[in-house]
């Protein structure tokens, strides 16, 4: 195997395992928190003949929706992060899955509830203003976010927290539905897949930790039954897409290193027995794929680069554990993904960071062409720069394009 064999996932046939990672962007329509005909070309720019993208995460309902004030490009610049559960964002979808599908990709639909993450400023919003609509915030239990590491509670930067309101019994199969009409949107936006996001300290690894969850009733306690919405969630979601049309994205965390990996503030006494349960029980559904965060990815993970270096990969454990196909995302450089798809770790690699700077990275691997270097500050929020403007290999050699700074892939990592 190599980066560029062709690989069935699901029902879909790939032509290579280079994948464009879920990547938040923040550049949504603030009215409509739709995408936008910027977002067509952003997603069509990466797409590649037999190519698998996976979408930014998009909120199924507005209680599942974060307002992301997080950086100061976000403040100025303004943004928002999409949702899939009115129609006009269904159909602003179309435009999305329309330009991947004229260049031959394939692109997934990553469904997402942040759970606490999410504030309850989101019902001031016009579309969402006396709809009727339940708001954040939720969660397993009425923990707050609390930072080992900082005074006092908030959302990973300069805005406080809330205390979230435990969700009610009987208001998962709520939750379940919402899953599940955010799946037929999609669909019928023309994705040809969909992913649960089940990682980063969002509402489903807030049921997961026992740091977080404190219910006594059966979503709480043991391991089995602090993952039962999980598997509801799967079972709700494949009764509209099917197994073969549906990954799921975990991001397990070790007991020897998860006060440092941690999403959120959500931490687990004892990780490893949770997430060899849950991927273990996976392979009972038969999905398209599962997806593993390797302990970094941006701001959100408190992992330092030590932990990285004695960390062994996550697939050195859940490889042996999951049957089905296994994508890696998280810090992969081209010199680390080659060496995890020939070792057999993964069977797809997720690349975000690089993908985003090099809208053709795919050339770029096979080719062994130079990688335009991206530049964090322009990661969220805003228009174009730093999202549609970087340029492909043929730009840079049609013109004089001398301010875009490049490696050579050899020199990274």
């Amino acid at each position: 195997m190599d980066l560029f064999s062709p690989l069935s996932v699901g029902s879909l046939n790939l032509k290579h395992r280079i994948v464009l990672a879920p990547m938040t962007r923040i550049r949504a329509d603030e009215n409509t928190l739709a995408p936008t005909e910027l977002t067509a070309l952003y997603y069509s720019q990466r797409s590649s003949s037999g190519g698998f993208l996976i979408s930014e995460a998009v909120h199924i309902s507005p209680e599942a929706t974060p307002i992301w004030p997080i950086y100061q490009s976000v403040r100025e610049l303004g943004g928002q992060v999409p949702g899939i559960w009115t129609e006009a964002q269904t159909n602003a979808w179309k435009m999305v899955t329309r330009a991947v599908h004229a260049r031959g990709g394939l692109i997934s639909c990553q469904l997402l509830h942040a759970g606490r993450v999410a504030q309850p400023e989101i019902g001031e919003h016009p579309l969402v203003h006396d709809g009727g609509f339940p708001i954040p915030s939720v969660c397993s239990s009425a923990t707050p976010i609390v930072h080992s590491n900082e005074v006092g509670n908030d959302y990973n930067w300069d805005q406080k927290s809330v205390t979230p309101r435990a969700l009610e019994r009987h208001e998962i199969a709520r939750i379940c539905q919402d899953y599940q009409h955010a799946a037929k949107n999609a669909l019928a936006a023309g994705f040809d897949a969909v992913e649960l996001h089940a990682a980063h300290g969002y509402l489903i690894e807030q049921f997961l930790a026992d740091g977080v969850n404190k219910r006594n009733d059966s979503y709480g306690g043991s391991v089995r039954h602090r993952c039962r919405i999980l598997f509801e969630i799967i079972e709700a979601l494949i009764d509209v897409v099917g197994p073969n049309r549906l990954g799921v994205r975990l991001s397990p965390v070790a007991s020897n290193s998860h006060n440092k990996q941690v999403y959120f503030g959500v931490t687990h006494s004892n990780p490893e027995s949770v997430y060899e349960y849950v991927v273990e029980s996976l392979n009972q559904y038969k999905l398209a794929y599962l997806l593993l965060t390797e302990p970094r990815v941006g701001g959100l993970s408190n992992c330092t680069d030590s932990l990285l270096e004695s960390s062994p990969p996550l697939s050195a454990k859940y490889r042996k554990i999951y049957k089905g196909v296994m994508m890696g995302a998280g810090g992969f450089n081209p010199n680390s993904a080659k060496e995890a798809i020939d070792r057999g770790h993964y069977d797809l690699i997720a690349f975000g960071r690089w993908f985003l700077s090099n809208p053709d990275l795919v050339a770029r691997l096979k080719g062994g062409d130079d990688l335009n270097i991206y530049h964090r500050a322009s990661f969220y929020g805003g228009g174009e720069q730093g999202y549609t403007d970087y340029p492909d290999i043929q730009a840079l050699r049609n013109q004089s394009l001398s301010a875009i700074e490049q490696v050579p892939q050899n020199m990274i990592g």
